[in-house]
């Protein structure tokens, strides 16, 4: 069982002793699961079917929050991310994230709705109307804080209509392509290593500390970092991984090409030499 797939597990039987526990004691409090395909900092995936049983047997909400990677399940090849959505009481996907829709886009479903307008709707007497008391209309003034909202479901609509399915698909896999091709080259090389498995167009990595000295692996990735986006010819950004100071790579715009992925792998090789050398 690879690792990754070992955590999820544990991960899940932990969750559910301590819901077990938590019963035990008669504790009465609201919950809600939190599961996510493709978390911010690495792109990790959650294991929605082990979840959402979970969820469902303890009658707690459960939410996918799919706000990036879940532009890629549009490619067949990578709906297998999503197995076990069918649990989910709501599931959200930024559309501005990567899905070519100018900020900001984010589509939000809920299997009950009326459990969300029973928490945000609002009926003063100035709002009252024959429509909205018929229930001849939608009012998305009760599916959020605001009264008002913006026509945002047009921008995502001319996206769709202008590209089409095929075009957006072929979109999403060649940027996957090419982080793929710059974790071949990060592999190659030696001085670094990568930390989590890809399984988007996020590729984290970083510079290997000098032998025996692992404490220094930190700033010397920080400062690795500063000096690439000093350079001014690529923007790379960080996290931090049991409290490891990580790099991110993402591809994600229109017009990034091998070139590109290439340049930025020299740049990268060419500033980590420069830091190794006064190591």
């Amino acid at each position: 069982m690879p690792p990754s797939e070992f955590f999820s597990h544990l991960f899940c039987l932990l969750l559910t002793c301590n819901f077990l526990a938590v019963h035990s004691k008669m504790l009465k409090q609201f919950f809600a699961i939190h599961a996510q395909i493709g978390t911010t900092s690495s792109t990790a995936v959650d294991p929605l079917l082990e979840l959402g049983k979970i969820a469902k047997s303890n009658s707690i909400w459960f939410h996918v929050d799919a706000a990036y990677a879940g532009s890629a399940c549009i490619c067949p090849e990578y709906r297998g991310y999503m197995n076990g959505v069918e649990e989910a009481d709501s599931f959200n996907m930024n559309a501005h994230k990567w899905f070519l829709t100018n900020f900001d886009c984010s589509a939000l479903w809920v299997k009950d709705r009326s459990a969300l307008i029973q928490s945000l709707s609002t009926n003063p007497e100035y709002l009252k109307n024959k429509a909205s008391q018929e229930n001849l209309v939608v009012d998305y003034k009760d599916w959020q804080v605001p009264l008002g909202r913006r026509f945002r479901s047009l921008k995502l609509w001319m996206v769709l209509r202008l590209y089409g399915l095929e075009k957006l698909q072929a979109y999403i896999r060649n940027h996957i392509e090419l982080a793929k091709l710059f974790e071949e080259l990060v592999a190659q090389d030696k001085r670094f290593e990568i930390v989590t498995p890809r399984k988007f167009s996020l590729v984290c990595f970083r510079l290997r500390p000098p032998p025996s000295n692992e404490d220094y692996a930190n700033k010397l990735n920080h400062d690795l970092l500063d000096s690439v986006n000093s350079t001014g010819k690529l923007f790379i950004s960080h996290t931090l991984l049991s409290d490891r100071y990580i790099l991110r790579f993402a591809v994600g715009a229109p017009l990034t090409e091998e070139r590109h992925i290439v340049g930025a792998w020299k740049v990268l090789q060419d500033e980590a030499a420069t830091l190794l050398s006064k190591c």
